[in-house]
């Protein structure tokens, strides 16, 4: 699903380009397989050191930066990890690429530890994509929710009981990088290192509840800030994808409306594939 979404995304905002793609090896089982770490950086660094794509997305991320790589066997800390990373993504930024990553779908906390925590890689010399959500007005698990103008994309108005027990909603990646400092050209800028939001819900013997008169809390941070850029990623007006899913020897297709970062971060590569297409030289390294 997530290559399909991707490679759909592209192709509708930039339906002349030619689009390359990079396949890693897989571990794991048939039904939750997993990309190794060595295999997403190898996969990376292939994609860069043939230098035939000017512009390069993924939405698939492998470990994260406060747990680290979950039950995978590592040779390599994860500074060393994000080190190497931040290497290639400097060669990338040499070479006059522009490299997309989506910042991920379940906001600024890994589920369920709540601790803050981004998906590696968070490279300055990468642009990370964050979702919005656009206005729209529909019945959500029975209740109605409006949203009068675009704004971030981050809610639990909606959700299903059960949802928020568990204190699982869906909402853009982001939040300050403990791996990698403020880059320069962020710096002086209003708003980086601070937050601004909104406590929805509470932890309380052992689950969450929605609080009924939420305050906004804010405060400020340091690192990385992620993401760079925006674009609507929200499932309430997210976008058509069409996959195959294979059900024992029978092939069924499936339409299906989508929403994540995994869709903006396509797009926006495919964005600067067509400002690329205009120009005698290449876009290149967006963040300056």
């Amino acid at each position: 699903m997530e290559a399909s979404l991707d490679v759909q995304q592209a192709a509708s905002l930039a339906p002349k380009a030619e689009i390359d793609t990079f396949l890693g090896t897989m571990s794991g089982t048939t039904n939750t397989p997993v990309m190794t770490d060595a295999s997403f950086l190898n996969t990376f660094a292939e994609a860069i050191s043939r230098n035939i794509d000017k512009q390069i997305s993924t939405s698939y991320t492998v470990g994260n930066e406060v747990l680290g790589f979950g039950e995978l066997p590592l040779s390599e800390t994860k500074e060393e990890y994000s080190q190497a990373f931040d290497t290639l993504f400097q060669q990338a930024a040499l070479q006059g690429i522009t490299t997309f990553n989506a910042s991920g779908d379940h906001g600024p906390y890994d589920s369920p530890n709540k601790k803050p925590n981004l998906s590696i890689p968070t490279s300055a010399y990468e642009v990370e994509v964050g979702g919005t959500q656009l206005p729209f007005s529909k019945k959500l698990n029975g209740k109605q929710v409006t949203v009068t103008k675009e704004r971030a994309w981050g809610d639990v108005v909606g959700l299903s009981k059960e949802d928020i027990v568990q204190g699982v909603f869906e909402g853009s990646g982001g939040g300050f990088s403990v791996l990698n400092p403020t880059p320069r050209y962020q710096l002086g800028f209003p708003g980086v290192n601070t937050f601004n939001a909104i406590r929805h819900l509470t932890f309380s013997k052992g689950k969450y509840v929605l609080n009924r008169d939420p305050k906004v809390i804010s405060g400020t941070g340091s690192g990385r800030n992620v993401p760079d850029v925006s674009g609507n990623a929200a499932g309430a007006t997210g976008y058509a994808t069409y996959f195959t899913a294979r059900v024992g020897k029978k092939t069924n297709p499936i339409w299906m409306v989508g929403g994540g970062t995994s869709y903006v971060a396509p797009q926006m590569a495919a964005a600067n594939a067509v400002m690329n297409s205009g120009l005698k030289s290449v876009t290149g390294f967006w963040n300056p």
